[in-house]
């Protein structure tokens, strides 16, 4: 029994559907050949150096399936190195593809401009939402989109070969896995709300009706592993602790499977999860946090993802500190790659 077939039976969650818009697995079996598979089928693509980046010759495609291709093999080769430039792309069919330049038989796309297109990752992606100034709790900020439903964020994970998705959380159907990550001792010391099930329904009820919240169930080959949050931060508890920006997001996660702690796994879920905030609305600048400031461990991950460590300062409930990733330094740095 696998890992992911044995958690899905202990927790009696049953794994729920994954559906990649293009990327499906890959793999670069050499240096000159990948292969990548998406919804219409297996391709081969051809791999050749050149300076300052890469060419990719993608073999004969029908003109509807170009796009998944083209994107598919971009992302692969973008998504494991923050050392590749451009990637020129060759033998590609008339498209309709917004990004790039033609020079002569190739299309150039630069990965930094490409991971901003939201398409590849989020079906439905929540911008562009009208920016419309309204008073809540004393802050002046923009309303706020409706909550979605189902699945806002997937990616491909090629050192894992699996792949990570974010979905709304249900409270209904995510009750049970959140009742027992809350009451999970790990995850209790910093979150504070273990407790029965009536509880933790509450809990999911009000992060559900709440416009500056929205709660997400992180799965791997869709079996939940963690509970999120992503926060509009002008309007959150955060807010007045420093100079917030109407579209600064902040964000809390709970890692409620044991088999899903530590390194191998944080360098898939915290990147891609910073790429979801980047991507759902471009007006995102700045992604903030407030871990607890003794929580040394912490504070390295972020430090090694590209978060600035800004200054302490006291919530009623903790000491902690303010940091912040800047859109610029996420894509400018190609961030999405964990660090090596």
């Amino acid at each position: 029994m696998t890992l992911i077939s044995r958690l899905a039976k202990e927790t009696g969650v049953e794994p729920f559907p994954v559906s990649s818009q293009f990327l499906k697995a890959g793999a670069l079996p050499t240096p000159d050949i990948l292969q990548v598979s998406t919804a219409s089928g297996a391709y081969t693509i051809s791999v050749q150096p050149s300076p300052g980046g890469m060419n990719l010759v993608l073999p004969r495609v029908a003109e509807t399936d170009a796009l998944a291709v083209l994107c598919s093999a971009v992302e692969f080769m973008s998504a494991q190195s923050r050392e590749p430039g451009v990637i020129k792309i060759g033998n590609l069919p008339a498209s309709d593809f917004l990004l790039g330049t033609f020079e002569g038989d190739y299309l150039t796309i630069d990965p930094r401009a490409y991971w901003q297109w939201p398409n590849p990752w989020i079906a439905k992606p929540a911008y562009p939402h009208p920016q419309v100034h309204v008073m809540s709790n004393g802050q002046y900020h923009p309303k706020r989109p409706q909550t979605p439903a189902g699945v806002v964020y997937e990616r491909y994970i090629p050192w894992l070969g699996q792949v990570l998705s974010f979905r709304v959380a249900d409270p209904r159907a995510d009750l049970e896995h959140f009742h027992r990550w809350m009451n999970d001792e790990q995850v209790n010391v910093i979150w504070e709300d273990g407790g029965d099930r009536d509880k933790h329904r509450s809990i999911l009820e009000e992060r559900l009706h709440d416009p500056h919240m929205l709660a997400l169930i992180g799965s791997f080959n869709g079996v939940p592993f963690g509970y999120f949050e992503v926060y509009w931060a002008k309007e959150n508890r955060l807010g007045p602790y420093y100079d917030a920006q109407d579209y600064d997001r902040g964000w809390h996660v709970a890692i409620g499977e044991p088999a899903y702690r530590g390194k191998k796994w944080i360098t898939a879920w915290l990147p891609s999860l910073m790429h979801f905030i980047f991507l759902d609305d471009p007006r995102t600048q700045r992604i903030v946090g407030e871990p607890r400031a003794s929580h040394e461990q912490q504070i390295r991950n972020l430090d090694r993802s590209g978060f600035a460590k800004v200054k302490h300062f006291d919530f009623p409930h903790k000491r902690a500190m303010l940091v912040m990733l800047t859109r610029e330094r996420f894509f400018g740095d190609r961030l999405w790659v964990p660090a090596s």
